[in-house]
């Protein structure tokens, strides 16, 4: 990462700590210490990818052809149950004919 990256983010972090009054502790473990560095470490990594990646443009040459789902036919086999409530949903018993307005006059 550049050196202005670095900086600004330096600049944010401590931005964020000091919004939310968080003091710096001392009495980390070396474990502790460790474990910090190495989820630091992944994270950046994690950022330099995204960024690297920002403007990486992706299309359907990129991709094998075979790549449809596989579970194709199960979504084009209607679930019984789902027919069932669908079709109870739609029939009413109401009759729709004799419905009346009602207009508030002002």
């Amino acid at each position: 990462m550049s050196n202005y990256q670095q900086e600004l983010m330096d600049i944010m972090v401590k931005k964020v700590l000091s919004k939310h009054n968080v003091k710096p502790v001392s009495d980390l473990s070396d474990e502790e210490k460790e474990k910090v560095k190495k989820v630091v470490g992944e994270i950046q990594s994690e950022v330099e990818k995204f960024l690297e990646n920002q403007y990486k443009s992706v299309s359907e040459e990129d991709f094998e052809d075979n790549t449809t789902p596989q579970n194709v036919e199960e979504k084009t086999q209607p679930n019984p149950v789902i027919e069932e409530s669908l079709k109870k949903m739609i029939k009413t018993n109401n009759d729709l004919s004799k419905v009346k307005t009602f207009f508030n006059k002002h």
